[in-house]
């Protein structure tokens, strides 16, 4: 019986996850629990990523008004290397949420988005031409 059951096992497939919500930092700032522990699809800029602070931000910060809503992006040394070089730039990324941060002060990087995919990254301004 026991044998039978690990055999059914082996060959039952496992749920898939859910795919990503789409949604706007808006969305998310407006109704935080409605969005809690799923995975996000986001985009917006990424202004400054270094030490504590990280978010994606509604915005540009060369805006007259401002970058906007922003949430922040839990510390990740491979999201971090990919954006250092590129920043300011907009993105693309799917990233479990946390209501966790948001309701309670936490000391380090603020695990509110925890990245699962980077989908895109593109530069706001293209890098300057150089002659050779």
């Amino acid at each position: 019986m026991i044998a039978a059951l690990l055999l059914l096992a082996q060959i039952a497939p496992l749920p898939a996850d859910p795919p990503p919500v789409e949604t706007t930092i808006a969305a998310i700032r407006a109704n935080p629990t409605k969005f809690d522990g799923r995975v996000v699809r986001l985009h917006g800029y990424v202004n400054k990523c270094r030490g504590m602070d990280c978010t994606i931000d509604e915005k540009p910060t060369s805006t007259a008004d401002g970058r906007g809503q922003s949430l922040f992006i839990a510390s990740d040394a491979k999201f971090d290397a990919i954006l250092a070089p590129l920043l300011p730039t907009y993105i693309e990324f799917d990233a479990r949420f946390s209501t966790q941060c948001m309701v309670e002060v936490c000391l380090d990087r603020a695990p509110v988005l925890t990245i699962v995919t980077l989908r895109g990254v593109v530069r706001p301004e293209p890098p300057p031409f150089e002659n050779p």
